[in-house]
């Protein structure tokens, strides 16, 4: 499987759940859980001391770039804003290993592989976007525009009297 470069080859859920949590919490949560998260695998993790800190925050980036250009909420800018983020992860990738690995030997195949990943885990996010909505108990329309009864509602409640 190695020959093949299918090593590089993965859909990277975590990307997915970072656009997704912006699109509900905007950025500066999510910027954080991003940090928390790179911080938490370094920790776990043999790598370079920064690596996945300094790629989760690249993938954030992307993910706040993206949003500025395309709307997060239809399918087609939720396919373009992660496939966008996980061809920024990867090319963080390899810059980063680059500067501090002289080993590194790079491949057409790793560029083949990583369209691809980005590809297949852009065509995934709108599915997961749409089961966590679900989950949340959230339908489609919903997801899409607030509503203003439910506005109306929230209002009405006396949370400060």
């Amino acid at each position: 499987m190695n020959l093949l470069g299918s090593d590089s080859f993965d859909l990277d859920f975590l990307t997915i759940l970072f656009a997704y949590l912006f699109l509900f919490y905007r950025s500066v949560p999510v910027g954080w859980f991003a940090f928390g998260q790179g911080l938490l695998i370094d920790i776990f993790s043999g790598g370079f001391h920064g690596l996945f800190t300094l790629l989760y925050l690249g993938v954030f980036g992307g993910i706040h770039l993206g949003s500025r250009f395309f709307n997060p909420q239809g399918p087609k800018g939720q396919v373009i804003i992660i496939s966008f983020s996980v061809l920024l992860k990867k090319a963080l990738l390899l810059m980063v290993l680059n500067a501090f690995s002289r080993d590194l030997v790079f491949s057409k195949t790793f560029l083949w592989t990583s369209g691809a990943s980005a590809m297949c885990t852009g065509v995934v996010g709108p599915i997961i976007f749409y089961l966590f909505n679900r989950l949340r108990g959230v339908s489609f329309e919903d997801a899409l525009s607030p509503s203003t009864e439910k506005l109306q509602a929230f209002k009405d409640e006396s949370f400060f009297q």
